[in-house]
């Protein structure tokens, strides 16, 4: 015979469910969890910035080509513009995938540089360089580079009348700094009655050449 249920015994005193303010038991709240998902956000803001910054200031490429045969079959080394036309860089202009695919026949020594915005505006400025290559080879020398290097030639012509007779090609590209930049190469034969000391000698110079480098007003998106 079963023994009857047993009745149920007092009720501690405090022990009716309701919650003492005064004696409340708190569990740490585990912190790890929001501090993965802060440095998670911080990581990606900095990974984006690094990403923004390379692609406004353009890519680093180094110059693919180091030598190009021009027509007539001469062959003409190259110094990247890079180390050639360093002078003129300026607080990260021309950008590196402008001036990374600029360059200049072996050999070819600067004369002399012109400013031509000061600092005060758009990106403008000029290195003249004598080289033992003829007027006609310089001309066919960027004729046949630049659009291998991604430029557009935009015009070529004479300097204009009461000029020393010459060549001026006009180039344009593209930027990852959202800007079209321009290249006019002014391409001047060597009057030996005007330079006596370049006169003679077969390693003396037989042309000029000005390499205008500027930022373009129209924007490359």
């Amino acid at each position: 015979m079963s023994s009857p249920p047993s009745a149920p015994g007092p009720t501690p005193p405090g022990d009716d469910g309701a919650v003492d303010p005064e004696n409340r038991l708190y569990q740490p709240m585990s912190l790890r969890g929001p501090t993965f998902v802060v440095l998670g956000i911080a990581v990606v803001i900095v990974v984006a910035g690094v990403v923004a910054s390379a692609l406004a200031s353009g890519s680093s490429p180094t110059l693919s080509i180091r030598r190009i045969t021009i027509p007539g079959g001469t062959v003409v080394p190259l110094t990247p513009a890079t180390s050639a036309m360093r002078s003129i860089v300026s607080a990260g202009e021309p950008p590196a995938d402008i001036l990374g695919n600029l360059a200049v026949p072996a050999g070819s020594t600067v004369t002399r540089t012109v400013n031509l915005d000061h600092g005060a505006t758009q990106f403008d400025r000029t290195v003249v360089l004598r080289t033992g290559l003829s007027s006609d080879q310089v001309g066919d020398l960027y004729r046949t580079l630049l659009p291998r290097l991604g430029w557009a030639v935009l015009d070529s012509g004479s300097p204009g009348s009461g000029s020393t007779p010459g060549t001026v090609i006009l180039f344009k590209k593209g930027s990852g700094d959202g800007f079209y930049w321009e290249v006019g190469a002014t391409v001047k034969p060597v009057t030996p009655s005007l330079n006596p000391a370049l006169a003679g000698g077969s390693d003396a110079p037989t042309s000029t050449v000005s390499l205008r480098i500027f930022e373009s007003a129209d924007e490359s998106t």
